[in-house]
């Protein structure tokens, strides 16, 4: 319960009481988690990604935990690590941004406001308006790297698109939005 809050706390109670009683509920039998745990765990997590904070393993536990047991589907391409096989476009979309992130780390060192902290918010929820952008950028970082080290991430970066063909999404709904921010893991520190 942690996972949807800043920090918790005892005075005054936090999370409310109605939330931890249906999260209990949720745990106990196992029923599917709530939607609105998973907008207040992906909320905290979009301040703590801008923010350049380090991740909450609390917080992506829920939003997996979430998929998990929301359908069969979901949870079985739902893996302990980066699963490039995933089928879903939001997820891959994430993934895109956590290469493009390291690529520009490796060509330019700390930035401090990085592509993650400076484009999170427009490309968790529009990719299609964003990442065009952000790849376009990234060919100037590939330049600035070790041929050998160029090609590993225009290999990683074309493996990416590949999956994502042409349906990278115009615009992302709550639970893919969660989805990205798990293709994104890689970049905000696993």
């Amino acid at each position: 319960m942690g996972a949807t809050v800043r920090e918790l706390s005892y005075d005054p109670p936090s999370p409310p009481a109605p939330f931890v009683a249906k999260m209990w509920r949720v745990a106990v039998r196992g029923e599917p988690i709530p939607q609105t745990a998973l907008a207040q765990a992906l909320a905290r997590a979009k301040v703590d990604i801008i923010g350049d904070e380090p991740f909450s393993h609390a917080r992506m536990g829920l939003m997996k935990a979430y998929h998990i047991r929301s359908s069969r589907e979901d949870g079985e391409y739902m893996k302990p690590y980066l699963n490039e096989e995933h089928p879903a476009p939001a997820y891959h979309c994430g993934r895109m941004m956590a290469v493009l992130a390291k690529l520009q780390q490796a060509a330019l060192g700390n930035v401090g406001a990085g592509v993650v902290q400076r484009y999170y918010a427009a490309a968790s929820t529009t990719p299609a308006l964003v990442l065009g952008r952000l790849v376009r950028g990234g060919q100037f970082h590939l330049n600035k790297l070790e041929p050998g080290l160029a090609h590993w991430y225009e290999e990683k970066l074309g493996s990416i698109a590949a999956q994502l063909g042409d349906s990278v999404p115009q615009t992302l709904t709550l639970e893919e939005q969660s989805l990205f921010a798990l293709g994104l893991l890689p970049a905000v520190g696993v």
